[in-house]
């Protein structure tokens, strides 16, 4: 069956009708996980179990109180399903603003992936979600380092919070944001303050709650490093019992890998840092202003996400103006990067 071809004029049914479709699955022929984020509790139901196993593993779970929101997702396929294959965009060029702006008229947020042809609709009135694909396995390869982030991102932000690219090392409860381009040494650096005793809520994303001050809260129970980062952290991978790299060249390094898990379930974020990789003798934290520490972060957390910019950028300017912001230069020992983060951690207000 040819896939069908959709535009902005009939994206609005379409989204609406893949609701209605997954909707009317029989339930016996799918596997059903229950998951809970950030006051959401979560029932997942999927056409391909290694998926559904996936998913389970690597999300955090934080029990949701009484008054928790209750979201239901289909992660579907159309080979298992019998359901039509995912449709094309039709038109020549992919207009991300209006697409964006057609499917909130009709009051669903949405995202299409091109290649592997991912269609991912969710509708905050009905809370349900749907991602349909090809085959099973067919979704995109960074799916297994944060698996159904922006059902997550969209879920959260019913309860006030927004999911944050970025890292996270606390001490005693409180904590710090570390963000950066790729290669910044982002991860590194959690990886050794990990190695040096520290806590995190996350190494690659988090959710942020503004409230009385910032809070960051674990979406993934999961750390990322390549080979080099994790001998320099632990001294050898081996000891960790780790799985493959990944299609980074990099380890995903579950909770249960670890001697002892570094994750909590809630910091007081009190500074954002900025890593760089300087090959200093020892790491220096030096101030930087807002500005500077914008354009480190926004970029990567308000453009991975498929809508909201604006918000995001908003959110992203307060952030920055309202914690102190300073630059890391690292060195290359694990333990003097943890030690003086760990000092930093320490003397900042409770």
């Amino acid at each position: 069956m040819p896939a069908a071809r959709i535009d902005t004029a009939s994206l609005p049914a379409f989204a609406q009708g893949l609701i209605q479709q997954v909707s009317d699955l029989p339930r016996a022929s799918l596997h059903v996980r229950r998951l809970s984020v950030f006051g959401v509790n979560i029932e997942a139901w999927f056409s391909d179990p290694a998926y559904a196993d996936l998913c389970a593993r690597n999300l955090a779970r934080i029990p949701a109180g009484e008054d928790a929101a209750k979201v239901t997702l289909f992660l579907v396929d159309a080979q298992s399903t019998g359901l039509p294959p995912p449709a094309r965009w039709g038109a020549d060029i992919f207009d991300r603003a209006a697409f964006n702006e057609a499917l909130a008229k009709a009051g669903f947020h949405g995202a299409y992936l091109h290649d592997p042809r991912v269609w991912q609709i969710f509708s905050p009135a009905e809370r349900i979600g749907v991602q349909l694909i090809r085959t099973p396995g067919a979704t995109p390869d960074w799916e297994t380092g944060g698996p159904l982030r922006v059902f997550l991102h969209w879920a959260a932000a019913m309860r006030g919070a927004r999911l944050c690219h970025a890292a996270t090392l606390g001490f005693g409860g409180k904590g710090v944001l570390l963000s950066g381009a790729g290669g910044s040494g982002k991860s590194g650096t959690t990886l050794a303050g990990i190695a040096g005793g520290l806590s995190t809520v996350g190494d690659d994303y988090c959710l942020l709650a503004r409230g009385e001050g910032v809070s960051a809260h674990p979406l993934y129970r999961i750390l990322k490093q390549d080979p080099a980062g994790v001998a320099r952290a632990f001294g050898t991978a081996n000891s960790l019992h780790l799985d493959a790299i990944n299609w980074q060249g990099k380890y995903e390094i579950h909770a249960d890998a670890l001697p002892q898990s570094p994750f909590v379930d809630r910091l007081k974020i009190k500074a954002l840092l900025l890593p760089r990789v300087a090959r200093l003798p020892r790491t220096e934290l030096r101030p930087v202003s807002a500005g500077v520490a914008m354009r480190a972060f926004a970029p990567s957390s308000v453009f991975q996400l498929p809508d909201d910019e604006a918000r995001g950028i908003q959110f992203a300017a307060a952030l920055c103006r309202d914690l102190p912001c300073h630059e890391v230069l690292l060195s290359e020992d694990a333990e003097d990067i943890a030690g003086a983060i760990r000092r930093f951690i320490e003397g900042l207000p409770a």
